[in-house]
């Protein structure tokens, strides 16, 4: 499919995730409250993360499916493929930067940004390895794996040794 091919079905899918998010008012994952609680269930309104339009695609592809069909089957089989994809990459995010920056307390590094005017990161061929590897290794995508991308960055500008974190990733992704 063209590049173009690629770009209207975003657009579509995108379109449909408005419609159907203001018009369902259901969310992908029960929040802890219980319906009798009387507190109100989160929708997605009117934003919806972009990593986050395969999840609702499949939820709406759940929904429209008779129940018992192979399609429904098949829209939860791939669903539940992707979700347990993103724990696996939430778990090997913060395993690579324990093991980089030999730290337990890291869930930080995963959000931290520099200061305005700073760049992004200071050594970009460290950068660059780092996501090559994390592409390579841990089977990352770019859609919701590549959120993590300021993680790796975080580990260039605290001025870790490229082969340790190569290596450090390398064992992360190995289970």
């Amino acid at each position: 499919m063209s590049f173009l091919g690629h770009l209207q079905v975003l657009v579509f899918l995108y379109a449909l995730l408005l419609f159907s998010a203001e018009s369902r008012k259901t969310q992908l994952f029960d929040t802890e409250s219980s319906a009798d609680d009387g507190a109100e269930h989160e929708n997605y309104g009117d934003k919806v993360d972009a990593r986050d339009i395969p999840l609702l695609y499949l939820e709406t592809k759940i929904q429209n499916a008779p129940v018992g069909s192979p399609q429904r089957q098949e829209a939860q089989k791939n669903l539940l493929e992707e979700i347990n994809h993103r724990k696996k990459i939430d778990q090997n995010i913060i395993e690579i930067l324990r093991l980089s920056l030999k730290k337990t307390d890291v869930l930080d590094l995963l959000t931290s940004t520099r200061t305005t005017g700073q760049p992004v990161v200071d050594d970009w061929d460290c950068y660059k390895t780092l996501v090559k590897s994390f592409k390579n290794q841990c089977g990352a995508k770019m859609e919701y794996d590549m959120k993590y991308a300021g993680g790796l960055a975080n580990i260039c500008n605290m001025g870790v040794d490229v082969k340790k974190s190569v290596a450090a990733i390398e064992e992360a992704c190995a289970h």
